[in-house]
């Protein structure tokens, strides 16, 4: 006897949970969005393309009347010229027959009907003479004339009668003689132009619907697929201030609660690295803070000769003057100048002139304290402020100098000849209210020491008795 094995049955592929799923995703939510966006556009694409077909249609319609008209007058002028107006209304009679003209009528240049047919049963032609008179010159557009009672919609033409360019008849008349007459002929629409207007208020009228359902529904849609969202970024918000112990809810079974879950991973790595951080970060400031002086220091100097350039100059100047007149200290001032500087420029060239830039820089520097000023005020001119020093004692470190960069130059540019000229201001004796002031009087010792001949020194307050050197 034979026995029947049951196989196990496994778990079916599309479930309900999974299907559940596939439906509450944000996948979904927004595919649903953009099909009925793309909806909404392709309705309205196809509205616009409907709307241009039909143009093109009653274009063409417009086209087979002129060029109907323009048979007609070629032939009608052909006749005229050659005398046989008689034929003119065999002519009409034959056209006029409805498929596709409704009548056809021949006038002269005097207004004069030569002959004319229509489809019995109408009165379209004698209607539009009686309303307009004899027809006149026209370029042979046509003109849609409404139904009106029992008249049917139809395009009326007044098309010149003239010879095609280049031919004659016997007569003498040709293509460049003045219109034969004029032909007026009517077509048939059959009622397109209102069925065209119908369709297309049909279609607009669908396409603003869809747009107004599409409007609100689209709202709901992405209402429902931001709020989520915007949970979320609420406890993100909260956690970026520094509620570092804040989690997201990740109990939602789409795309936003396995992002809640990834969230909840980062915040628990970045709280267990937050102390690591704050450790890193005051040992980064320690090594900016350091970078940031040295930096400092670079941009207040010169780069030729080392020393502070004019606006590190002004902010020292100004921080000591404003202590030596709180304190009651003497502040004092040489404004120091390169004599035949420009002759060592024009004689050894602009290296050696930059080489006794450097030398007399580095002969000032060696002779200062730590607590004096010394700085580069362009070409040739340096200035050296000194705090807590009178007038006698700026004299006696000028000497120095100048005596100092005497022995150097000897000693380095034996064939250079320069020397310095030295103005002195001194603040406690010229009651100097502000640092121009006393910048202002050395500026002017240093003129009178330049005037006086090389290598002087000069003290503002006593600018009347130069010294040489």
């Amino acid at each position: 006897m034979s026995h029947a094995v049951d196989k196990p049955v496994g778990r079916p592929r599309w479930s309900w949970g999974a299907f559940r799923e596939t439906f509450s995703s944000l996948q979904f939510k927004a595919t649903a969005l953009v099909v009925a966006v793309t909806l909404c556009v392709t309705g309205s694409v196809c509205g616009y393309l409907l709307k241009a077909g039909f143009r093109a249609a009653a274009e063409e319609r417009r086209q087979e009347i002129v060029r109907l008209a323009a048979a007609l007058s070629r032939t009608a002028a052909f006749l005229i010229a050659r005398g046989e107006d008689g034929a003119l209304p065999a002519l009409a009679e034959q056209v006029a027959d409805g498929q596709p003209l409704l009548y056809v009528a021949f006038f002269g240049n005097e207004g004069r009907e030569l002959g004319s047919a229509q489809r019995p049963g109408l009165r379209l032609l004698q209607n539009l003479v009686e309303a307009e008179g004899p027809p006149v010159a026209a370029p042979g557009t046509p003109i849609y004339q409404p139904r009106r009672g029992s008249s049917p919609a139809f395009l009326d033409i007044t098309y010149p009668i003239v010879l095609p360019r280049g031919r004659e008849v016997s007569g003498g008349a040709s293509a460049d003689a003045r219109p034969l007459g004029y032909l007026r002929a009517g077509m048939l629409v059959d009622g397109f132009e209102r069925s065209v207007a119908y369709t297309l208020d049909v279609v607009t009228g669908v396409g603003i619907l869809a747009v107004a359902l599409a409007v609100p529904l689209g709202f709901f849609l992405v209402r429902r697929i931001t709020a989520p969202l915007h949970e979320l970024a609420g406890v993100m918000q909260r956690f970026s201030k520094g509620q570092l112990a804040v989690r997201a809810g990740a109990s939602r079974r789409d795309e936003v609660g396995r992002i809640c879950a990834a969230f909840n991973r980062m915040a628990d790595e970045h709280q267990r690295t937050h102390e690591r951080l704050v450790g890193l970060n005051a040992e980064l400031e320690e090594r900016v803070a350091r970078r940031t002086k040295q930096l400092r220091e670079l941009a207040s100097r010169e780069p030729l000769t080392g020393l502070y350039n004019r606006r590190h100059f002004n902010e020292m100047l100004a921080q000591h003057l404003a202590e030596a007149q709180r304190y009651g200290t003497e502040l004092s001032c040489l404004m120091i100048d390169l004599d035949d500087f420009k002759t060592v420029n024009d004689a050894f060239g602009h290296a050696i002139g930059d080489e006794v830039l450097v030398l007399t820089a580095n002969t000032i520097k060696s002779q200062l304290r730590g607590s004096d000023v010394a700085a580069r005020l362009g070409g040739d001119e340096f200035v050296v402020l000194l705090p807590q020093t009178d007038a006698e004692r700026a004299r006696v470190l000028a000497d120095r100098i100048v005596e100092r960069l005497t022995q150097e130059v000897g000693t380095t540019l034996p064939s250079v000849c320069v020397g310095l000229s030295i103005g002195i201001a001194s603040l406690q004796d010229l009651h100097a209210p502000d640092a121009a002031t006393l910048i202002h009087s050395a500026d002017t010792a240093l003129y009178a020491a330049k005037a006086a001949g090389k290598s002087c020194i000069i003290t503002a307050e006593v600018a009347s008795r130069p010294s040489a050197v």
